[in-house]
């Protein structure tokens, strides 16, 4: 019994220090461009992202006509 709770002790121990990288991309989050938007520069982002949304609201506005 005792051996039990200790197996179970080290499960869970193992599990919070799990690397917080390896649970974002687990979790589904694309690690390799996050990181390559944070190499930008925030104006270099805030430019892409102004890019995306008119790109968004065009295609908004054909599928509207």
């Amino acid at each position: 019994m005792r051996q039990r709770k200790n197996e179970i002790t080290g499960i869970l121990r193992h599990r919070q220090r799990k690397d917080p990288i390896r649970a974002a991309a687990d979790y589904g989050i694309d690690i390799p461009m996050l990181f390559a938007n944070l190499a930008r520069t925030p104006a270099e982002r805030i430019r892409r992202h102004q890019i995306a949304l008119e790109t968004f609201r065009t295609l908004r506005k054909a599928k509207h006509v």
